[in-house]
């Protein structure tokens, strides 16, 4: 009777075969949208007509527009089958003049480059003419010859007057040397031809060729070695020399002087660069005139033809007078849609509401609008789907509303399994006793019975304490890792939610589960989040909280037994925890990872390094000495900075310099490059962060100074890192005197050097006192 009365209330509720009708007939009414016969082409927006009228690649007898209002229309179309003849002359006349806009405009630029670098080789021209002596020929100084002149400029370059200067000149140096009669002169002969060599060095002059600026630092090695000499060399010896450069100089001067293709100074990067721009110039000359022949004959198939050009109606003549930049937005527009044209081949197009312009009121035939049921149908139909399908929804909900209760009390611990939790002992570093301490855990889960044996009890639970980012959470998973068994993943806020008793249900159904996947391990992240003190807070003892920490005290306690199943919990607050929670038979061992110590990073370092491809010459023992304090999620932090740094930069392996980098950006935070800082602001900081460091190479008990930076970083301006010789476990009292002076050695540099005391030295006080 039961069945038959469940079946009658079943047949009451909404027909679902009537909403699977819906939707079937939806389905087909979209299957005949898609599959009809016709191509539908992708034309959206009223410009790209104007492109398509030009090109002639759509049917002018099936172009049709219907007037919304005066301002929006809805046109329509078919494109062509084929490129006709005229489509294809048209679209080369528009290429062609495109690149004649092209060329006309790198001409132009080309023109301005060689004004502005004609100046520089006349500069260097003029230099060249001071430092040698050489007279001035009657007709000019001919650097660059007249043959390269085109006939819309003049492109050589004559120097036809010398400015007078004060420089040291070959010619007199030539004469000087034989007139050397004492010490004293010598030494200021040689004082000038430093200069001399110096002045052909000189960027003004700009040598390029290599072989000539590396004899001339040669010379000048060679003088600057003489004048430093300690050893008394004989002054005819040094006359010698002297002479000796003095040839050399004059044999340079000389095949700069020398005429190579029409054109002196050759080896000058200012010639150099003037020749090749001479050359870019004449190409594109060249060019030009080609370009220019294929215009006119291009102009002649579309003399006739009537263009519209951004809502403009224009002839062949009047188009070529546009502006040349925005023609070439018009036309890459247009190439576009020729491009697209083997796509739209033959396919009809649509575009609603879209904005009248002049080609559609020209071209296109105006045609009344239709009305169309049937779209109507199409648009009302989904909101009547959506309807139909909100209900079947909600009341399939509200039927099973019960069972969704229940399940709301369910554990929301991840289980990770042997094939998920690939980590073990070997992927953890820097915490060789708390791997000790829990060697036993992977034993006894492994061979419970080599303990219970012996009438062993392994720990029920283990409490790991520690900073965040020491690696609690990673020895938990290596735990289990290494004994292969599953391991439950939970956090403490994951049992408190709004409802009464779905934390204590929560964790029966967590225990439940461990217990038939034992042996296992249940992982319990910031247990403090509900482990707290009893009796703190709103509602006394009997708010959701210490319900749920009741049920935890229960289930970890004796009276219902969980062989196999271990809790590791991790927490950074272990002096909130409750009494009862920390007694021996609950958590019966307490394991500290601390912060590492030197090599402990060293070790987390290679680690981390595993999958990081560096180069060999990184050390990583000096990142571990320069990062005191960090955690291993620091450590990590800083290598996968670095990875991501050589990665930008396009580097095949970390280096050095990224991994330095990375390890300020994570302990000092990145380079404010946008600050903009002030010369003096600059420079008291500089000043500043000196003080730190002079008093650190002075005084006896500090550690040795790695680096001092004004770049600012985080909320400082600068910075003065020390690189730490040891593993810091206490302080004597020499050391902190020490330090006490370093910190105030940044404020005593800057009233000694800027007269004044800035704010840069708070935070030395701060750490001071």
């Amino acid at each position: 009777m039961n069945g038959d009365n469940n079946n009658k209330s079943e047949r009451k509720g909404f027909p679902g075969g009537f909403l699977f009708f819906l939707l079937a007939v939806f389905l087909i009414v979209l299957t005949v949208q898609n599959f009809n016969s016709e191509k539908n082409a992708r034309v959206s927006f009223s410009y790209q007509v104007e492109h398509l009228t030009n090109l002639d690649l759509i049917q002018k007898d099936e172009s049709r527009k219907v007037a919304l209002n005066d301002n929006l229309v809805t046109f329509s179309g078919v494109f062509k089958d084929k490129i006709s003849d005229e489509a294809k002359a048209r679209y080369r006349y528009l290429e062609v003049l495109n690149k004649n806009d092209e060329l006309n405009s790198e001409i132009q630029r080309l023109q301005k480059e060689i004004g502005s670098l004609r100046q520089s080789v006349n500069d260097s021209a003029q230099w060249f003419l001071q430092i040698t002596g050489i007279t001035l020929p009657k007709n000019g100084y001919v650097v660059i010859d007249q043959l390269f002149n085109t006939p819309q400029l003049d492109n050589s370059v004559t120097v036809n007057k010398v400015e007078p200067s004060n420089v040291v000149t070959l010619m007199e140096m030539q004469k000087r040397v034989t007139q050397i009669t004492s010490a004293d002169q010598l030494d200021g002969f040689k004082s000038d031809l430093l200069k001399l060599i110096q002045e052909y060095r000189s960027p003004v002059l700009g040598i390029g060729d290599e072989s000539m600026k590396e004899q001339l630092r040669d010379l000048e090695l060679a003088v600057v070695a003489m004048q430093n000499s300690e050893t008394k060399v004989n002054q005819e010896q040094q006359i010698t020399v002297c002479k000796n450069t003095l040839v050399s100089l004059r044999k340079i001067s000389a095949d700069l002087n020398s005429q190579q293709d029409s054109v002196r100074l050759s080896q000058l990067r200012s010639v150099r660069n003037y020749k090749a721009l001479l050359e870019q110039y004449t190409a594109a000359c060249e060019e030009l005139d080609k370009n220019t022949a294929q215009l006119d004959k291009a102009r002649q198939s579309v003399a006739n033809v009537t263009w519209y050009f951004n809502n403009k109606e224009l002839s062949t003549r009047a188009l070529e007078k546009q502006d040349p930049e925005a023609y070439s937005q018009w036309f890459a527009q247009a190439k576009q849609e020729w491009d697209n044209f083997p796509n739209n081949r033959g396919a009809v197009f649509k575009a609603p509401d879209q904005p009248r312009n002049l080609v559609l009121d020209k071209t296109f035939k105006s045609e009344e609008p239709a009305p169309n049921y049937f779209s109507y149908l199409l648009t009302l139909l989904p909101v009547i789907l959506v309807v139909l399908l909100l209900y079947f929804v909600f009341s399939r909900q509200m039927k099973g509303v019960g069972s969704s209760a229940m399940s709301f009390g369910k554990s929301p611990a991840k289980l990770l399994t042997k094939e998920k939790n690939k980590i073990t002992f070997k992927d953890v570093a820097g915490c060789d006793e708390a791997k000790e301490e829990l060697q036993e855990i992977v034993d006894f889960l492994k061979d419970p019975t080599k303990f219970t044996a012996l009438g062993a009890r392994i720990p029920k639970g283990v409490l790991c304490v520690g900073a965040p980012g020491t690696g609690k959470t990673l020895i938990a998973k290596a735990v289990a890792g290494e004994a292969d068994r599953p391991f439950f993943t939970i956090s403490g806020s994951d049992f408190v939610e709004m409802f009464v008793g779905v934390g204590a249900s929560r964790i029966r159904d967590l225990f439940d589960q461990a217990k038939k996947q034992a042996p296992c391990i249940i992982f319990m992240d910031e247990i403090d989040a509900v482990g707290r003190h009893r009796g703190a807070g709103i509602g006394g003892g009997h708010d959701e909280r210490e319900q749920t920490l009741n049920q935890l005290l229960v289930e970890m306690d004796g009276f219902d037994t969980s062989e196999g199943v271990i809790l590791i919990a991790a927490t950074n607050r272990p002096d909130v925890l409750d009494k009862a929670l920390l007694r021996p038979g609950r958590f019966d061992r307490r394991i500290v990872i601390d912060l590492p110590d030197v090599k402990g990073r060293l070790e987390i370092l290679k680690v981390h390094a595993r999958k990081i491809k560096l180069d060999p010459a990184v050390d990583l023992m000096n990142v571990a000495r320069n990062t005191p304090g960090s955690s291993g999620a620091d450590l990590s932090n800083i290598l996968n900075e670095a990875a991501l740094l050589a990665a930008r930069k396009g580097r095949s392996a970390v280096i050095e310099v990224d991994v330095a980098e990375a390890c300020d950006k994570v302990r000092y935070g990145k380079e404010r490059r946008s600050l903009e800082l002030d010369m003096n602001e600059k420079k008291t900081t500089a000043y500043h962060e000196s003080g730190h460091a002079v008093v650190a190479l002075v005084v006896k008990h500090s550690d040795s100074v790695d680096k001092v930076t004004i770049i600012p970083r985080g909320m400082s301006l600068g910075a003065t890192h020390f690189m730490p010789k040891k593993n810091r476990v206490s302080y004597w009292k020499n050391e902190l005197l020490d330090q006490l002076a370093i910190l105030m050695g940044g404020r005593v540099a800057e009233e000694v050097f800027v007269g004044d005391v800035s704010s840069g030295a708070q935070m030395d006080i701060t750490q001071a006192t």
